[in-house]
């Protein structure tokens, strides 16, 4: 059942980020629908008021699903409880980065958007401050549609530890993707300058990537921050 709706949120992303004509995907599939509904309560054939109902049922259940799974950014996320280790990994210091995908809300100079499954990599800054830096890359859909050109490039979340509010383990499902993952509760500015209460997801190739940054994102969660965050000198008697 995770699976499938893994399956149901990746193929309503992809309608409704991917444009053909400079027309969103998922609005060239509701006209098709409708436009089909009406052709088919118009022709006298046996079972056309089956086939119209049916479409319009499609209609309806991708125009719901879509805001539904939008609220989540496409991901079907299953909680699942874990155990500290015995011996945590240390935090990432400054110079550290890992790979791995990221999904929500993200920012670039005067630019916003919401992005799903990103390939990205997760940084935290001396000042504690963490960092998910992401690329958007071209791609297309069913060989028409294509991503708006303008969206590509780079694209960034910042939170620090007084704007975390919690880390929550776990497995996402976007797609054929299933992966270890950590969804994020944080505090942003909306365009007004107002807070609001956001989530975001980190994708992780495996459990050791997301048990090292479970372990740098609880260090200091909620704030004050440890200021600064720097590697232990070394030092040697002589």
């Amino acid at each position: 059942m995770h699976a499938l709706i893994g399956h149901f949120y990746y193929w309503l992303y992809q309608l409704d980020v991917h444009y053909f004509l400079e027309v969103r995907m998922h609005t060239w599939l509701n006209g098709l629908l409708a436009m089909f509904a009406v052709v088919a309560l118009l022709v006298r054939v046996p079972y056309s008021v089956v086939a119209a109902l049916l479409a319009l049922a499609f209609l309806l259940i991708c125009s719901l699903g879509s805001r539904f799974a939008r609220r989540r950014y496409y991901i079907h996320f299953v909680p699942q409880k874990m155990e500290p280790p015995e011996d945590p990994p240390p935090p990432l210091w400054p110079e550290d980065k890992l790979l791995h995908h990221a999904t929500g809300h993200f920012h670039v100079e005067d630019k916003e958007g919401d992005w799903t499954h990103l390939i990205a990599y997760y940084r935290t800054f001396e000042t504690r401050e963490h960092a998910v830096m992401a690329r958007l890359t071209p791609s297309f859909f069913l060989r028409i549609g294509m991503l708006d050109p303008l969206s590509l490039g780079m694209w960034y979340i910042f939170i620090t530890p007084e704007a975390l509010l919690a880390v929550t383990p776990g497995r996402s499902y976007f797609g054929p993707m299933v992966e270890p993952a950590l969804r994020l509760r944080w505090q942003r500015k909306d365009e007004k300058g107002r807070p609001l209460e956001d989530i975001a997801f980190l994708h992780f190739q495996s459990e050791a990537d997301l048990v090292r940054v479970m372990a740098d994102l609880l260090l200091d969660m909620g704030g004050p921050a440890r200021r600064p965050w720097r590697p232990p000198r070394l030092t040697t008697n002589l």
